[in-house]
């Protein structure tokens, strides 16, 4: 039996299987006739001799044939998402957006895995990510999978917050774009993202983040996670940004995610079903330390307790009437202050992932307060340096005039009063509610004072060391005060901190009782030292040191009393601000079931 020939111009149809010699159907007899042709059984069609033109064919004529059969002006998947992507760009005053069907999506994460695959990402790197929401009665429970990635807010706050503007948003398409080259590795825009969107590679020392595929929609390609999802839950929508600030202003986003006000989020949640007003994140109830910063925990205290340091000293030199040694003890404390402040702020550069361009970091000075934070860092090192200068000319019978102390001082004191007020908004900008102006402002500056009266009483008591009368003059001239203002400060710091723990007592699961939760938790040891060395080291030593003896200063038991207490005030302030990193509890996107 001769087989027909070919026709090239025939359209090859997917719901059958071609042989050598035409349309192989296995349930059709051998000789039977279909459509004018005869019609092989499978067995036939292998065992028939294959036909001239495949004898003579190459491999390269194949595939030219094969691809003359086919319309190839499109990609070839194109067929399974046409409908998922915007057929033209958006207008002024749109911009694309994702639009997720909740109730298409069934959690099975191939949006997670293609997002991974096609962009390279790490082991542990994620750009898209699947949670839960669950709600409903016992006789009813609901059960909600929800798909989330980068939402290309309109007010992005890791753009705004960005020192060294490694991010954009297409004035075209309002895609957020991630600009690796330019990324410092600072993360800050981590703490400001309320969704946790950016990650951070340590191997590439930068953040990155979904850029909704920017690259393959410019071809008329659809992002990896809408190609990817079997059930065409995710698509790519041209939407009004005026109708998405109204909407985010009716708190219209999704259940169990922060609050859309903040960054006007673009991704569209939509459901044809009504959905119990019980419906929470699954990990709702769950609270884990957060990371500990190690380097801003050291930058923040030491520049803290440095500013506090020239706080005191120039506030003692306005004063006047320095009793004898306070020269020398005044040289020692700035001295001490400026060493303080330049290894809290060589701190920081360790902090980030690139810090070979760390001199980037004053791009954003318009919008981001970490960069404001280093540019009145930087004056007041600039001004403390010169104070140094001037209290060794001083001690070395140069004269300087009085006016140059002055306003070197003052400009030390009001520039790093400055730097610690940015870093205060550094963290309430992130809207993380422990991280508030009016709870971290009080620290930051309760820190600054308490340090710095513990570091100018140790640097006063030093300097007086050369015998019992000079340490007696100091003692009675401010030491003693000092020491009650040091007990003072250091009481109301912890009684401060300590009200955190009336909101374990809060009917409602909210941020701040699950710091609460943390302290008393995960973090009780870490806590409770916080707490033993203050009372120790800011109250009890401070207070010893201010009761004058009966008869004259014991020299080895003061300098000791004061290098103990300085050293536990010192492990009292880096304990609390390492709790102040691990026990905020971050906004993010509904997540899965711990464990």
């Amino acid at each position: 039996m001769t087989a027909p020939p070919p026709n090239p111009n025939a359209p090859i149809d997917s719901g059958l299987l071609r042989g050598a010699g035409g349309p192989i159907s296995g349930g059709a007899p051998a000789n039977s006739a279909s459509s004018g042709g005869e019609t092989w059984s499978l067995i036939e069609a292998f065992l028939s001799p294959p036909a001239p033109q495949k004898q003579t064919e190459t491999a390269v004529e194949n595939f030219a044939r094969q691809h003359a059969r086919h319309d190839y002006a499109e990609p070839a998947q194109s067929r399974y998402y046409r409908d998922l992507i915007p057929l033209a760009a958006p207008r002024p005053g749109e911009q694309f957006a994702f639009e997720v069907d909740l109730d298409a999506c069934s959690g099975c994460k191939a949006c997670v895995t293609a997002c991974h695959n096609l962009n390279g990402l790490e082991d542990d790197e994620l750009w898209r990510s699947v949670g839960m929401l669950h709600g409903g009665t016992t006789a009813a429970p609901v059960v909600q999978h929800i798909t989330t990635a980068c939402h290309h807010c309109l007010e992005p706050a890791c753009l705004i917050g960005c020192p060294v503007k490694a991010y954009e948003k297409d004035p075209v398409t309002g895609i957020v774009r991630h600009l690796d080259d330019q990324c410092i590795g600072c993360q800050y825009c981590i703490l400001k993202c309320p969704y946790d969107v950016p990650k951070y590679s340590p191997s590439k020392g930068i953040v990155r983040k979904c850029d909704m595929c920017s690259d393959r929609l410019a071809v008329g390609e659809a992002p990896a996670c809408v190609q990817g999802c079997p059930n065409q839950a995710i698509r790519i929508k041209v939407v009004n940004q005026q109708e998405l600030i109204e909407q985010c202003e009716a708190s219209l986003f999704l259940p169990g995610a922060p609050e859309p006000g903040y960054t006007l989020p673009s991704t569209i949640y939509k459901t044809a079903r009504a959905l119990p007003r019980n419906l929470l994140p699954a990990d709702y109830y769950s609270v884990t330390p957060g990371h500990r910063h190690a380097a801003l925990v050291n930058m923040l205290v030491l520049t803290q307790m440095s500013v506090g340091a020239f706080a005191v000293q120039q506030g003692l030199s306005w004063l006047g009437d320095a009793p004898e040694g306070a020269g020398k003890a005044a040289l020692g404390n700035i001295v001490f202050a400026l060493l303080l402040g330049m290894t809290g702020l060589l701190a920081a550069i360790f902090h980030l992932g690139r810090p070979r361009y760390a001199f980037r970091a004053m791009i954003g000075l318009r919008t981001s307060w970490l960069s404001r934070e280093i540019l009145a860092f930087g004056l007041f090192a600039g001004c403390a340096t010169g104070c140094a200068v001037l209290a060794a000319a001083d001690r070395w019978d140069i004269e300087i005039a009085p006016l140059w102390q002055t306003a070197l001082g003052a400009g030390a004191v009001l520039f790093g009063g400055i730097g610690i007020l940015c870093s205060v908004m550094i963290y309430a900008d992130t809207q993380r509610p422990f991280w508030s102006g009016e709870r971290t402002g009080p620290k930051f500056f309760w820190t600054a004072a308490l340090l710095g009266l513990s570091a100018s009483l140790l640097a006063a008591i030093v300097g007086a060391s050369s015998n019992p009368q000079s340490l007696a003059q100091i003692m009675r001239a401010w030491g003693s005060n000092g020491a009650v203002l040091l007990a003072l400060v250091a009481g109301s710091k912890m009684i401060w901190e300590l009200a955190i723990f009336r909101h374990l007592w809060s009917k409602q699961n909210t941020a701040l009782k699950r710091t609460a939760l943390l302290l008393r938790g995960d973090l009780q040891r870490m806590t409770k030292r916080r707490f033993a060395a203050g009372v120790l080291g800011g109250v009890l030593l401070p207070l010893l040191l201010a009761i004058p003896p009966a008869r004259e200063y014991s020299i080895p038991l003061v300098l000791t009393a004061a290098v103990v207490s300085f050293a536990l005030n010192l492990m009292a302030e880096w304990w609390e601000r390492s709790l102040f990193f691990t026990a905020v509890v971050a906004p993010k996107m509904p997540g899965v079931p711990a464990g």
